[in-house]
């Protein structure tokens, strides 16, 4: 969570638009971080705080071009296993 910038950058005859800025730059290092740690989906604390899912923690990690570890968060995975019809 946080502030982007966005629109289109480069020069007329090739315009990208785009969306850049520190919390772009993190969720593409938790993205990165998810993958690594076989979770579909990661999320940053504040995200974890605002979010009104319960979260569990998967402890602090670095990520590149964040001063600071963070803490990550990911939706709590059940151990149950689906009903599944055979037939």
């Amino acid at each position: 969570m946080g502030e982007v910038s966005y629109g289109n950058i480069g020069a007329p005859n090739r315009l990208d638009f785009t969306v850049i800025g520190p919390a772009v730059n993190q969720a593409a290092r938790l993205e990165k971080l998810g993958h690594e740690l076989g979770r579909p989906v990661v999320t940053s604390a504040s995200f974890a705080e605002a979010s009104p899912e319960k979260l569990e923690t998967l402890g602090l990690h670095s990520l590149r071009g964040v001063a600071e570890p963070q803490q990550v968060f990911a939706p709590i995975v059940s151990s149950a296993k689906p009903n599944v019809a055979t037939g």
